[in-house]
């Protein structure tokens, strides 16, 4: 696999960082401004639709107005009701007067006009329609309305003008019963506003897109307008009406934002509905622009790739190149790197310093590890000789003078088989079994020489035949144990486990003797520390000989062998009231 250069990763980094810069930049911003856009405009479109029906309100409230004007009039009522009887021409006029006088202040009134069943009429303006398609604009009107409850009204949406349908009008109309004080309907009212007002106010842009507006209006929530681009306007229509029934100011479909407004006097409701795609065309056109500018960005590290790391990054390739064919042998050579920049030339004066340094150093750590691995193996090895002859022998002559000659031969076998391992100083580690054996022998020792109080049981579980570790490494602290458990106690109990668990071989030394304290605890610690803190410390190694060797001196030798491969743990207080050692040592 080929190698890349620190120029070539540079770049791709910087090449990497600025696209996931730009892309994250680009989703968060694109995050952040859909909400904000998508608030925004449904707050701005419920306030255009609130704003828009306040405007129709105003224009339904000018035809209600005149109606009641006309209404209202202490004469109009007296006036209708005789003219509808005698037909007579000067109180026709008279009618019209108070017509007229209903709608003169108002400009989006287009006319007034009064009729009843029978076709009998009165039309401010001009007309062209006739008594009987009056009355059948009447019959029209009471089959498909009903006038019969208070303050009754139709709205009637943009139509073409029924009294002068040449003029190719449209309009929009209110028709309201003529009721006596009794409620007999005598006739209808009608007035007529021209339809642009209405059109006008309805024709809603969004950022230049016309908004799909309707109004509905009645009880049966009557389409009254409706402005729209919809290929199926009816579904459309039906669609809307029934989302809207229940007053929500805005909804969100998934495609479209509905938003709506109800009149403050009137049955009726506005709604306005604004196209996703329209809402966030503006969004779109910037991430187009910000994906312009990312394009133009990754162009240009493209190009810094090529040229300007090329350029900067020279003379550093030269020094690896040259460095490709340096060796161990060669690190102090100096050799020349031609055009180097100031950065560079510390870089190779640094290296070939370093280079100088580590390797005398390198020799010197060598020296220096062989010498106090060996010489502390030495000491602290050596110090097992003289305590443990000097109690065997003792043992063995009494058994001589107590005439247990078979006895005391298998504990003179068992000693020469214990002086002849311990007193090879050519070898500092063995195999497992080979401790195993050496270990039983002086267990076989000191059985013979503590009869009934000692007894001990050695157990191991698992495949530890190619383990290695230090020469007598268990014997002294064996010997601690049975030393001071017989100090407290008639019968001793040793009890030896070993189990290899999870690329470790955990040893388990237990007596049941009067334990340890915290404090004897704490002072072989803090020896063990203090050892390795002052590199070794003369007086620690002058005062190993506790039992022997001791424990802290096994401990050591162990730690200094295995290095972090090693753990261990005290229990100064065991289930028996003795003392267990955990040695955890990693498998090579």
């Amino acid at each position: 696999m080929r190698k890349q250069k620190a120029g070539t990763k540079l770049s791709i980094t910087y090449a990497v960082f600025v696209i996931l810069m730009i892309t994250a930049a680009a989703v968060i911003f694109f995050r952040y401004s859909r909400d904000t856009v998508h608030n925004d405009g449904v707050s701005n479109l419920i306030q255009t639709t609130a704003a828009t029906m306040e405007q129709i309100d105003n224009r339904l409230t000018n035809m209600e107005q005149a109606s009641v004007d006309v209404l209202t009039n202490a004469h109009f009522l007296e006036l209708w009701v005789e003219f509808t009887e005698s037909w007579n021409q000067e109180t026709g006029r008279n009618v019209k007067r108070i017509l007229v006088n209903a709608y003169k202040n108002k400009s989006d009134i287009r006319r007034v006009a009064v009729y009843d069943k029978t076709g009998s009429f009165i039309c401010t303006g001009n007309t062209e329609a006739e008594r009987e398609e009056v009355a059948s604009r009447v019959a029209y009107i009471e089959d498909k309305y009903s006038f019969n409850v208070a303050d009754s009204r139709v709205f009637l949406g943009p139509a073409a003008d029924f009294w002068e349908p040449s003029t190719k009008g449209t309009v929009i109309t209110e028709i309201k019963p003529i009721k006596t004080p009794s409620k007999e309907i005598v006739g209808y009212i009608e007035v007529q506003q021209n339809y642009f007002y209405l059109r006008n106010i309805c024709d809603v842009k969004w950022s230049g897109y016309d908004l799909n507006t309707m109004v509905f209006i009645g009880d049966q929530a009557d389409l009254f307008y409706a402005d729209m681009t919809w290929k199926q306007p009816k579904e459309k229509i039906r669609y809307f009406a029934e989302l809207t029934e229940q007053y929500v100011k805005a909804q969100d479909t998934g495609e479209e934002i509905v938003t709506m407004a109800s009149s403050n006097y009137y049955p009726c409701r506005t709604v306005i509905v604004l196209p996703e795609s329209i809402l966030y065309k503006s969004l779109r056109n910037t991430i187009q622009g910000i994906s312009l500018v990312a394009l133009l960005l990754i162009a240009f590290t493209i190009l810094y790739i090529l040229f300007v790391t090329k350029k900067i990054m020279r003379p550093i390739d030269t020094f690896v190149k040259r460095m490709q064919g340096t060796k161990l042998e060669n690190f102090t050579e100096h050799q020349a790197t031609r055009d180097m920049d100031w950065e560079t030339m510390i870089l190779v004066t640094a290296f070939e310093d370093m280079a100088a340094r580590l390797r005398e150093s390198m020799e010197r750590e060598k020296q220096m590890a062989d010498v106090q691995t060996k010489t502390l193996f030495g000491i602290l090895q050596s110090e097992i000789s003289p305590h443990f002859m000097y109690n065997t022998l003792g043992s063995i002559a009494n058994m001589c003078e107590n005439g247990e000659r078979e006895e005391a031969a298998n504990a003179c076998y068992c000693l020469s088989e214990i002086m002849r391992y311990a007193s090879d100083y050519t070898t500092v580690e063995v195999t497992w079994q080979e401790e195993l054996e050496n270990l039983k022998a002086y267990m076989a020792i000191m059985k013979s020489r503590y009869r009934q109080r000692l007894d001990y049981e050695i157990t191991v579980d698992g495949n530890l035949d190619y383990f290695m570790l230090p020469k007598v490494t268990f014997q002294p602290i064996v010997e601690n144990a049975i030393k001071y458990s017989l100090l407290e106690s008639e019968h001793v109990f040793i009890q030896i486990y070993v189990v290899e668990f999870d690329g470790y071989a955990i040893v388990e030394i237990k007596d049941n003797g009067c334990g340890v304290t915290k404090e004897a605890v704490e002072l072989v610690r803090s020896r063990i520390e203090t050892f390795y803190r002052d590199h070794g410390s003369q007086e620690i190694t002058d005062n190993l000989q506790f039992g022997g060797m001791g424990l802290s001196g096994t401990l050591i030798r162990l730690s200094i062998f295995f290095g972090e491969g090693f753990s261990y743990e005290i229990l100064g207080q065991n289930d028996t009231g003795g003392t267990t050692i955990v040695l955890k040592m990693k498998l090579e």
